[in-house]
């Protein structure tokens, strides 16, 4: 084959490899072309809105659009249930049952975490109580099958004023800094009713 013939081949080989190489481009551009559109109608359907009749999960996390966690729902330390944050991370509030089911309830917490009020049920008994900045319980509210009543305490959690309604039985009473009774008064359930306080001795003095 002569240098003419070898130059007019290689030449044709070139322009074929050159028509290859446009045609390559041409697909190429179509399938990035292709795959942006998906991209864009995957996105542009995860921003709106949507209706599942059923979402079956072990736990659902919803973030805000910086990926913050906002709220959760699923197994937790305590329990299952609902739990919601704030800004920075702190769990404001909850709701759930407890890990071995023997009672469930809501949480409100402030905007550190501290928990601050509480409702719930345990073993049939309801409750209520108010925290102090510290998580100090200083008011509690609860009740069953016999009798209900509320208690005020310290800043240590110390008993100081109670009331309360047990067996037909009515009371009011005050304690001092150790929780121990001081004064109070009480009316039975067959009608009587009276006074008392404790004297320095700390004998209890009974005025009828």
């Amino acid at each position: 084959m002569s240098a003419t013939q070898q130059g007019r081949q290689l030449s044709r080989r070139l322009d074929k490899i050159e028509s290859q190489n446009r045609i390559f481009k041409v697909y190429a551009a179509f399938i990035t072309l292709l795959f942006m559109a998906v991209l864009f109608m995957g996105n542009t359907a995860v921003l709106q809105n949507g209706q599942f009749k059923n979402i079956t999960a072990h736990g659902l996390t919803i973030v805000d659009s910086g990926g913050e966690k906002l709220i959760f729902i699923g197994k937790t330390a305590g329990g299952t249930g609902l739990e919601v944050f704030n800004k920075n991370n702190k769990r404001v509030f909850s709701l759930g049952i407890n890990k071995d089911e023997s009672g469930s309830g809501f949480l409100i917490a402030d905007n550190k975490g501290m928990p601050r009020i509480g409702c719930g049920l345990e073993e049939d008994v309801p409750s209520f109580a108010i925290a102090n900045m510290d998580g100090k319980k200083v008011i509690g509210l609860g009740g069953g099958k016999t009798g209900y009543g509320i208690s005020i305490m310290d800043k240590n959690e110390v008993e100081r004023v109670g009331l309360g309604f047990k067996d037909g039985n009515s009371g009011f009473a005050i304690f001092d800094n150790k929780g121990e009774y001081v004064r109070g008064m009480i009316r039975q359930k067959d009608g009587i009713h009276y006074s008392s306080y404790v004297d320095d001795s700390g004998k209890e003095i009974i005025n009828r």
